[in-house]
């Protein structure tokens, strides 16, 4: 006789179908993801260039006018879009982890496919800002004075650099905001209430040592010192210490409302 084998299947390729479907999930209004943060893009380049023909318009001396424009440069509107993100955030938790679990999806699968949904559409929109502030340098290049796109540090750093530091913010942004949100949905209040006091020990307690023990002055010189790409790829490591925090949140998180 033949032995027959009762070992389960394999089922990876359904695990993949069904890690797809999470990010179908989070992408079926796509307003939300993609379309609302390049609205606010939109509205904030609006807003940068009335007050630059203001600025041109006033009756101020050249240099004075030339200043104001270059001034320009310290504003964060370039960032604008990002604060909307962590309401993104929240939501992938309170809105969409809800209705994957009615699909029969793991939790495990959940997450995956949303730290991929997190991760590209960070691609996606810092691609698009990394070529404005490209299309910026080169409106500067011919003569005229104008900053939105090309503000704070954007604009002494080459299109990587501008890459990288807006994907690894957006990436931060989310992982941080659906971390909350999975730790609300799991602890409810005092579980916030937890988290919240936890952090502001653990950075109370970091501050203290390094000005306890002579550290900060050096460790200060040593954050400025480095390059602005390493700096920012350094912020994936929080972020992925949150999605890791939000994940182990989901994993006993209940389902109701």
């Amino acid at each position: 006789m033949t032995a027959i084998s009762t070992a389960p299947s394999v089922t990876y390729p359904a695990s993949r179908h069904r890690i797809t479907k999470v990010m179908r999930l989070h992408l079926v209004n796509r307003l939300t993801y993609i379309g609302i943060p390049w609205i606010i893009t939109g509205v904030a380049l609006i807003v940068s260039i009335v007050v630059a023909l203001l600025i041109v318009a006033a009756s101020v001396p050249g240099a004075d006018r030339q200043q104001a424009l270059e001034g320009m440069g310290y504003s964060w509107a370039v960032l604008s879009p990002l604060w909307y993100l962590a309401v993104v955030g929240v939501q992938a938790v309170s809105a969409v982890f809800p209705f994957a679990m009615s699909f029969s999806i793991t939790r495990r699968e959940y997450a995956l496919g949303t730290l991929l949904t997190y991760l590209v559409i960070a691609a996606f929109n810092a691609a698009g800002w990394a070529i404005l502030t490209e299309i910026e340098r080169a409106i500067n290049a011919s003569g005229v004075v104008f900053h939105h796109f090309t503000a704070l540090w954007l604009a002494d750093v080459g299109v990587g650099t501008v890459w990288l530091s807006l994907f690894s913010l957006q990436v931060l942004i989310f992982a941080v905001t659906s971390a909350f949100a999975a730790v609300h949905a799991r602890w409810r209040a005092m579980g916030m209430l937890v988290l919240w006091v936890a952090v502001a020990l653990v950075v109370l307690g970091l501050i203290a040592i390094a000005v306890l023990t002579g550290a900060a002055p050096p460790l200060i010189e040593w954050l400025i010192g480095l390059p602005t790409a390493s700096f920012f790829a350094a912020l994936l490591i929080p972020a992925a210490l949150a999605f890791g925090l939000g994940w182990g949140a989901l994993r006993g998180a209940s389902l109701r409302g």
